[in-house]
């Protein structure tokens, strides 16, 4: 049965929200725009108010067991992490050495290159092809830089910045995973966006012990500021990794997370109001001239006509929102707001394009 909304699930278009960072509204980090239920405010309190006691191992079992339910994943598949971060470092330097190479779309996650250089390997990049309002992976040139010697193979699907699902389908996964598995290399496929996008391959970890799914509860679950995240692997290969772990995660996240896994109805009413502002947002933008790229993410995808930089141009007007690294001027992420800051998003923007606010 749904949830109920809440009165500020409803909030009226145009109210506007607080000041944050010196600016009106933030739309650039991808986190949900409303904070987590009373309950898990609660159960992360009470966790604090103990804060002198290490985190209890019994919590820490707890939370895998309901990943486990929330997953169809056993226990043993599972690796926590102080974010879906942790554990894409945490592989990254499993596999990769000075000298390695690492392979990922282009663009992609900023941090692949980030971890890649950590371990002194270099990321070797393959770049994604527009086609109408979404964004492919070329995937005979991902496989072909594979077998030039790639050690890992990353993919964020849903892909961040353009929000495109880029793994064309199961058939090609597997293919991608035999010939990874005859070289010995990881492939890593983060599905940060699962809750928004439906899709996921985490039942082929069953099979492959050289996949890891990694997903987050930042997005859907509104915990970005308690960092919690998780991979799914195959027992053999989650065992490597959670070796790699620190020993302790701190008792506030757990105990949030616990919370939140226990009732995600909650999640699952913010995942359908957002997909719908996210859609609403979209057609705006397009009704204003822009090139709006269909998403399955908790973000928007736009080019602007005439605009060489919208991120500078609505940071005046006191809106955050992403500069995506795509060649050209115009380019923007932005994330899917509160309604009223998906209202103020677009208003601002029809005043750069010099052009009259869509209609509701």
């Amino acid at each position: 049965m749904p949830v109920k909304a809440k009165p500020w699930l409803m909030e009226a278009r145009g109210y506007p929200p607080p000041s944050l960072d010196g600016a009106r509204i933030r739309l650039d980090l991808n986190e949900s725009p409303f904070p987590p239920p009373p309950g898990v405010v609660e159960a992360a309190a009470k966790a604090v108010a103990e804060a002198n006691r290490y985190p209890r191992r019994e919590l820490y079992e707890e939370v895998l067991g309901l990943l486990s339910g929330y997953t169809g994943a056993g226990e043993e598949m599972l690796v926590l992490g102080l974010g879906g971060d942790m554990v894409l470092e945490k592989a990254f330097s499993l596999v990769l050495g000075p000298g390695d190479t690492a392979v990922a779309p282009e663009p992609s996650f900023s941090m692949y290159r980030v971890y890649a250089s950590h371990q002194g390997a270099r990321l070797e990049t393959v770049p994604l092809r527009e086609e109408g309002d979404h964004w492919t992976l070329p995937w005979g040139e991902l496989l072909e830089a594979l077998r030039r010697g790639a050690r890992l193979v990353a993919v964020d699907n849903p892909n961040n910045p353009t929000g495109s699902l880029v793994v064309p389908g199961e058939q090609e996964l597997v293919e991608l995973l035999e010939e990874a598995g005859r070289r010995g290399a990881l492939v890593v496929l983060d599905e940060a966006y699962y809750e928004f996008s439906g899709v996921t391959y985490a039942e082929l970890t069953e099979s492959y012990d050289n996949l890891l799914v990694v997903r987050t509860m930042s997005k859907a679950f509104s915990l970005a500021g308690l960092r919690v995240g998780y991979g799914i692997a195959h027992p053999r290969l989650a065992e490597r990794l959670r070796a790699l772990m620190p020993p302790f995660l701190p008792s506030p996240s757990l105990a949030a997370a616990a919370a939140a896994l226990r009732s995600p109805g909650y999640a699952e009413e913010l995942v359908r109001l957002i997909r719908r502002e996210r859609e609403w947002l979209r057609e705006r933008l397009e009704r204003l001239g822009a090139r709006a790229y269909r998403s399955y993410t908790n973000f928007v995808l736009a080019r602007l006509p005439g605009i060489e930089d919208p991120v500078e141009a609505l940071r005046e007007k006191g809106i955050l929102v992403r500069r995506p690294g795509l060649p050209g001027g115009g380019w923007m992420r932005v994330t899917v707001g509160a309604p009223s800051e998906n209202s103020m998003l677009v208003n601002a923007v029809a005043e750069l394009l010099g052009a009259a606010p869509p209609r509701p």
